[in-house]
């Protein structure tokens, strides 16, 4: 690395590490824990990710769309203020230290497939949902309101009831201040986008607390009212790792696990190198193993400070490794500062990365491109908000699948019929003694029904000869022949000959391994002349 890459590197790190600071420490609050485990999460996963991925553009840490996930897996030892009491910190260890290990699991099982097949309707709900629960999850500390513990819509709701009912009102300081960050960070994005307007929003706030002595009795709620902030490193524990622990915390992890190699995999991409995901999850894996003995909760790619590294144009690893190094020092020396932060700030901060969550420029536009895509659309943003959000990711990725299923179930059927030694389409006033029944797609032992119904429904009353062409299809396995077998003897009892066209040497070998009698022509690379051959070959 020569010098200017060092400076570059440089540059970016501080500056990732200096803009991400409020987002780390809100998003531990967002995640039940103090504001300092933010910090520790930033700093282990975050430099053993650097040091043992490979795309200089990814930034790990505490991210939004995970926070949720963790609260709701440490809601039974939450205490009072919404806050991980000490005898859950094994607790927290192990979800870390699982979400490590599932990782791994992951990367060496082919789990990267797997992501394929999650539609992007399905990641753009869960964004929107969970953006829509981060908002409203930020309503106590917005309002100046005591900390309500819960981890869904409707139990922050009837947490904020209760409180209104027995008499707590909001705090005009508390509102003021939050109405005032997100203005100020609203405006920033128009006109300053270049400025890091969430952390001169924080600590413009800080500041402001202490020169005015404003805290919790005058209205405006500190950190420091909310939890004690020790100096230096928060207290940890060892993983519990008794085995109806780990169940419990076992679903919670893969949720996370799936959701944040989503947000790695986008990442990822925005590298101009073909990027090596394997080696990226194992990073990510080796991070949150090192984080679970080190105080740190779950961490993933983060989606904005990666985007804020990019922005940077970082040369090598040492950008994201000099970010977690530079949170260090604050983390260590500077809990004196944080403990001056406002919660309404937070939220403010809160508030407006919600907002872009839920504000998604490709939602019209997938809105409006298919039904499919509007239903997992709104099943999984629905989901998201009602389920527990453990199970909202696999809701909609079950949903998904299911419909990918469904449509590759039912495979297309085409009728064509000769003219001239040409294939052309029946017309609805044509009966053909010959038909070509052009198959396209799945011929999967799920496909077989659907494929019989629609052959059947296309078959000319006047047919004598009947062809499938198998040039389009593929996946035929013995079920499939089987069902053309049956479907070949009954049509000979109604006088009916059929025939097969387009078979490649795999459909060869079923059918030869099978012992089938069916006759059939192979394919040929001319659109059309398999099946005319296979015309031909029956002597008609």
């Amino acid at each position: 690395m020569n010098r200017a890459d060092l400076q570059t590197d440089a540059l970016a790190g501080a500056t990732v590490a200096l803009v991400g600071l409020p987002q780390c420490l809100a998003y531990a609050v967002m995640s039940g824990l103090p504001p300092a485990y933010g910090l520790t999460t930033a700093v282990v996963p975050g430099l053993v990710a650097a040091l043992a991925g490979r795309s200089r553009n990814v930034i790990t840490g505490p991210t939004n769309t995970t926070g949720l996930l963790v609260l709701g897996a440490l809601v039974p030892f939450l205490g009072a203020n919404g806050l991980l009491q000490p005898s859950g910190l094994g607790w927290l260890a192990t979800l870390t230290l699982l979400c490590g290990v599932l990782r791994f699991v992951f990367a060496f099982a082919g789990g990267v497939v797997l992501v394929r097949f999650i539609p992007e309707s399905v990641l753009a709900g869960f964004t929107v949902g969970v953006g829509i629960l981060i908002g409203t999850m930020q309503l106590d500390e917005a309002l100046g309101l005591p900390a309500v513990s819960a981890a869904g819509l409707w139990a922050e709701y009837q947490g904020l009831a209760v409180l209104l009912a027995a008499g707590t009102r909001p705090s005009p300081l508390a509102v003021g201040v939050t109405l005032a960050c997100v203005a100020a960070l609203a405006l920033g994005q128009l006109r300053w986008r270049r400025v890091p307007g969430a952390l001169l929003v924080v600590v413009g706030a800080a500041l402001t607390a202490r020169l005015l002595q404003l805290d919790g009795a005058a209205g405006l709620p500190l950190v420091s009212d909310r939890t004690v902030l020790p100096g230096g490193w928060p207290p940890g524990a060892l993983p519990d790792l008794r085995p109806s622990v780990v169940g419990t915390l076992l679903p919670p992890s893969a949720a996370i696990v799936l959701l944040g190699t989503l947000e790695l995999l986008v990442s990822v991409r925005a590298d101009q190198s073909r990027p090596a995901m394997r080696r990226e999850i194992v990073a990510q894996g080796c991070a949150n193993v090192a984080g679970a003995f080190t105080a740190a909760f779950p961490a993933s790619a983060s989606l904005s400070r990666s985007a804020l590294l990019r922005f940077g144009d970082p040369q090598t690893r040492a950008a994201a490794a000099l970010a977690a190094l530079l949170t260090l020092p604050i983390l260590l020396f500077g809990a004196r500062l944080i403990a001056y932060v406002p919660q309404a700030a937070l939220a403010g901060v809160l508030f407006i990365t919600a907002a872009s969550m839920v504000r998604q420029p490709a939602l019209g536009r997938m809105w409006r491109a298919s039904a499919a895509s509007r239903l997992l659309l709104v099943v999984t943003t629905v989901s998201t908000l009602v389920l527990p959000l453990t199970w909202a990711v696999f809701v909609g990725a079950g949903l998904g699948l299911l419909i990918h299923l469904a449509r590759t179930s039912a495979p297309r059927v085409r009728p064509l019929t000769f003219r001239d030694e040409r294939l052309v389409p029946v017309e609805p006033q044509d009966n053909p003694a010959v038909v070509v029944l052009e198959v396209s797609g799945s011929v999967h032992y799920a496909a077989v029904d659907p494929l019989l119904e629609e052959v059947e429904r296309h078959l000319p009353p006047a047919a004598r000869l009947v062809i499938i062409d198998l040039s389009h299809a593929h996946e035929l396995r013995f079920t499939g022949l089987r069902a053309l077998e049956w479907w070949a003897a009954d049509l000979k009892r109604r006088g009916i000959r059929l025939r097969l066209a387009g078979v490649t040497p795999e459909v060869r070998e079923v059918l030869e391994g099978a012992g089938s009698h069916l006759p059939y022509t192979m394919w040929d690379p001319e659109p059309g002349r398999s099946a005319w051959n296979s015309y031909r070959d029956s002597g008609t």
